[in-house]
């Protein structure tokens, strides 16, 4: 017979904190700070799915450490349903491994990805 382990998360697990404002066209900017991760895609989901439902998002991921397969899905997940809706959903602004997993998966042809959420509020 096998046991099951719990797996409990802790204080110690990395956080995801999200900062959001309009700019003066109506366009959402949130702002990510943290890992993207299975301990933080639900939270980041909820959020995200949300503001596409109601027009442009440009998710700022200056501030990301980390993102691994299940933000990715999520990321990908509200870029279609950002087309449902008719917005746009925009990447701006990717750290170094965030670029790298988006490139190794070839995401980057997928979603729309900017070098800062200037260029990517303007287009």
């Amino acid at each position: 017979m096998s046991r099951r382990r719990a797996i409990t998360v802790t204080d110690e697990a990395p956080t995801l904190t999200l900062k959001a404002h309009q700019d003066s066209g109506g366009k959402t900017v949130l702002q990510v700070i943290g890992d993207i991760d299975l301990v933080s895609t639900d939270y980041l989901r909820t959020e995200l799915l949300s503001a596409v439902e109601h027009g442009t998002v440009v998710l700022d991921l200056d501030g990301v450490a980390f993102c691994d397969s299940s933000g990715l899905r999520v990321l990908l997940e509200a870029a279609r349903r950002a087309k449902i809706y008719g917005a746009a959903f925009r990447l701006a602004a990717p750290t170094a491994p965030v670029e790298r997993l988006l490139d190794l998966t070839r995401a980057d042809q997928v979603l729309e990805v900017f070098p800062d959420v200037d260029s990517a509020l303007n287009r």
